[in-house]
């Protein structure tokens, strides 16, 4: 029956491809036309979808005609009655091998030949060091240059199925070249099968096929995630690196913003995007780090921004989304199209309400920056003094806020010796002296109190450069597996007295002495004149960000729940008890933070639970403390810490 059924649909396929200028197509894919509600035209690979007709046509040939229900729209008529069928077998958890729902390799093969060749068995990144495993692959040389490699972000973005944070796969093949005291390699917590997407189709064909036979789906871009969303035992992936189209749009007209803007393909990552700003003599937001997909988790998620002072949260850029729903539709969502589709999505959090093809985002002119670097240590003078430093800067920086400038520095205790490192203080649209003198009662504080400190300061005439001296160097310790992050956005109000900002800086002075390293913003996001999207409502009255390192040198099951339990009580439990109207923020979240609904998302929680059930009433996409997910938890264990080596099961 296989060769029948691959006879049968290569001619499809080769039609397909002549039809499309996209390199591969599924078979089961038409080419539709470009036009889109966003505004602009869609890429080349958003118009080779899965639509009824193809679905028809696969229903009424006799070789697969018994499978096309598992390829067909949640809506579709013509398959109704056989998809009810299928989801009376679900069972209480997500499907896995050996259930009666776990497609055979045949079932498989056919779903790769639909695909166009896209799907690809995921393999762990590690296994190369194993000499014995399932999977047979040891090469000494492939496992050194791994391991060597473990902390460059590429290492993993350019995997189908790795994540920068191996915590959350439980563990079941770490790296290293010393094999035997590495133990095994098993597949843990990776995904079973990733799509190498190259075009709409694959992604409708896979979300339906997910949706059909109960299969946990993930999506992964980067992989860029502090939370392991974007990995799952037994998955199926949705990999969406490869999506990079980039188009500047001069004029962009719609019902709700007039001016430049990009088109940006899923998969664009952060210096992607500030390098084609550049290019264009325009600025657009992304994060810090230049590894991070913007238009998953980034966007969705809020988004801060070295720019978000003069533009706003990531989310606040974003006019218009094309997006492929759990039905398996491929829709546009606008303030005006499926506007509580958009709505949601902007703030929601990635993974859960659909996957991003394509954004359409405003970019802005062009922007000056005064960067300056500086750092002083408690060597030689009294704690007590190195501190009384540290709170001055602190009761300034509303002023820093004020003033539209943005900083990223870190406080560590090293044994009792405390360090100050600012790196850097980024001042937007700041001339040298007009740095300097909104700096200089810091610094005559410092030599008041007889501190000695380093300082380098440069201008830019433009964002690029800036960035690339600086964010662009820093060190995001990818790769590791022995701490884990955890955040709190303070509120403005938690400078308006010397009483609830002297408590406020007790408890910051008190996650350093706990933690491996603190590292705090100062920023206040401007507020758009009209809030369209659902960003977590924390960051609308924010004056600063602090996110924690904790270091877990015990990684066993008992090693991590107690070191976790240090972040999440320990550090963070009295900023939460000082900052009762802050939050989080999800992206870089606590994997236990405590009462997360609140936290994300605050007073808009309600409504996007009510949203997700409108677009995804299956539950088909899950992620880690994301929107709905109550109702579900990975039986993985007793691992510690959350991780997706287990079982996703309804609760």
């Amino acid at each position: 029956m296989l060769a029948t059924l691959v006879f049968t649909f290569l001619p499809l396929l080769a039609r397909a491809q002549e039809a499309s200028s996209v390199s591969v197509a599924p078979a089961a894919a038409t080419v539709t036309p470009s036009d889109s509600d966003a505004g602009v035209a869609l890429f080349s690979e958003e118009t080779v979808q899965l639509t009824d007709d193809v679905i028809a046509n696969l229903e009424n040939n006799t070789e697969v005609a018994e499978i096309a229900h598992l390829l067909a729209f949640e809506d579709s008529n013509i398959t109704e009655s056989a998809q009810r069928r299928v989801r009376r077998t679900w069972s209480r958890c997500k499907t896995s091998p050996g259930d009666i729902l776990w497609p055979s390799k045949l079932v498989w093969t056919l779903f790769d030949l639909l695909l166009g060749g896209a799907l690809e068995p995921i393999i762990p990144i590690a296994s190369p060091c194993y000499r014995r495993s399932e999977y047979n692959n040891y090469n000494a040389a492939k496992c050194a240059d791994i391991t060597n490699n473990w902390s460059d972000g590429a290492t993993h973005y350019e995997d189908p199925g790795s994540i920068m944070f191996p915590l959350y796969y439980g563990m079941t093949c770490p790296q290293g070249t010393n094999a035997s005291a590495l133990g095994t390699c098993t597949q843990g917590g990776y995904s079973a099968y990733s799509v190498h997407v190259k075009n709409v189709a694959q992604i409708q064909l896979a979300v339906n096929f997910a949706r059909s036979l109960n299969l946990r789906l993930v999506v992964k871009n980067t992989g860029h995630d502090y939370n392991g969303r974007s990995t799952g035992k037994n998955a199926l992936s949705i990999w969406t690196h490869n999506m990079k189209g980039i188009q500047y749009v001069k004029n962009y007209r719609s019902a709700s913003y007039s001016g430049p803007a990009f088109k940006v393909g899923a998969g664009v990552q952060g210096f992607e995007l500030y390098e084609a700003a550049d290019k264009y003599g325009v600025s657009a937001i992304a994060g810090i780090c230049p590894t991070v997909g913007v238009y998953g988790g980034y966007s969705t998620g809020g988004g801060h921004s070295p720019l978000m002072q003069l533009f706003g949260m990531g989310s606040d850029q974003v006019v218009a989304l094309e997006v492929v729903t759990a039905s398996g539709r491929f829709v546009t969502a606008t303030p005006t199209v499926n506007s509580d589709l958009y709505w949601a999505m902007l703030g929601g959090g990635g993974g859960t309400f659909g996957i991003v093809t394509s954004a359409v985002v405003k970019v802005h002119p062009k922007v000056s920056v005064t960067t300056s670097s500086f750092n002083f240590t408690s060597a030689g003078i009294a704690t007590e003094t190195f501190w009384e430093a540290v709170e001055f800067f602190w009761s300034e920086m509303p002023k820093y806020n004020a003033a539209k400038t943005y900083s990223y520095f870190s406080i560590m205790n090293l044994g009792g010796m405390y360090m100050f490192s600012m790196f850097p203080f980024f001042a937007t649209q700041k001339t040298v002296a007009e740095y300097e003198a909104l700096i200089k009662p810091f610094f005559d504080k410092l030599t008041e109190l007889n501190i000695h400190y380093d300082v380098e300061t440069k201008h830019y005439d433009t964002f690029y450069p800036a960035y690339q001296a600086t964010f662009a160097t820093i060190d995001y310790y990818i790769g590791g597996a022995g701490s884990t992050p955890g955040n709190r956005l303070i509120p403005k109000e938690n400078w308006n007295n010397a009483e609830i900002r002297s408590q406020t800086f007790a408890a910051v002075r008190n996650a350093v002495d706990n933690a491996l390293v603190v590292m705090i913003y100062h920023q206040a996001p401007v507020t758009p004149d009209k809030i369209i999207n659902s960003v977590n409502p924390a960051f609308r009255n924010e004056a600063s960000m602090l996110v924690a390192v904790n270091n877990i040198v015990d990684t066993s099951p008992e090693g991590l729940e107690a070191g976790n339990a240090v972040m999440t009580n320990t550090i963070l439990g009295p900023l939460r008890d000082v900052t009762p109207n802050g939050g989080s923020y999800g992206n870089e979240a606590d994997i236990s933070e405590p009462d997360w609904q609140n936290a994300f998302w605050g007073a808009n929680y309600p409504r996007l639970a009510a949203i997700k059930k409108k677009w995804d009433p299956t539950d088909l996409f899950y992620v880690h403390h994301g929107v709905g997910s109550e109702g579900w938890v990975v039986e993985d264990g007793e691992r510690g810490v959350q991780t997706q080596d287990g079982k996703l099961c309804r609760v």
